[in-house]
């Protein structure tokens, strides 16, 4: 499912994953740029974070954005991989002001893609 258009330009959402080591719920608020079937998400310290470590370990978290949840799944872009310049771009134009851009500085991030499924509710 693609990002609803009136939601594409919030700043930060929510994801939660299940800790690896404790099962409990970790939350954290981040940046995000829409994506074909949901959102990217990028992990400037290179994926050692407790959202990305818990994020590879189930591949799974819910995706929480202005009021509105989902459930979805997760996959990894490599450090190869050809879409990273296109993500990265778009985290430049939505997140950089005008006068700075950080895309080589975030050139080593870990970036993933999270696949919006089932909306939750209340």
């Amino acid at each position: 499912m693609d990002l609803p258009t009136p939601l594409r330009t919030e700043r930060y959402c929510t994801l939660s994953t299940t800790s690896r080591i404790s099962g409990r719920r970790h939350t954290a608020e981040l940046w995000f740029v829409p994506a074909e079937g949901g959102i990217h998400l990028l992990s400037g310290s290179g994926g050692l974070t407790q959202w990305w470590m818990n994020l590879e370990a189930a591949e799974q978290g819910v995706v929480r954005l202005a009021g509105r949840a989902w459930l979805a799944r997760a996959s990894f872009l490599g450090a190869a991989d050809p879409l990273r310049d296109e993500v990265l771009a778009a985290f430049h134009d939505k997140y950089d002001p005008a006068s700075t851009d950080r895309r080589d500085e975030w050139r080593p991030a870990s970036l993933a893609h999270l696949v919006l499924g089932r909306e939750l509710f209340d």
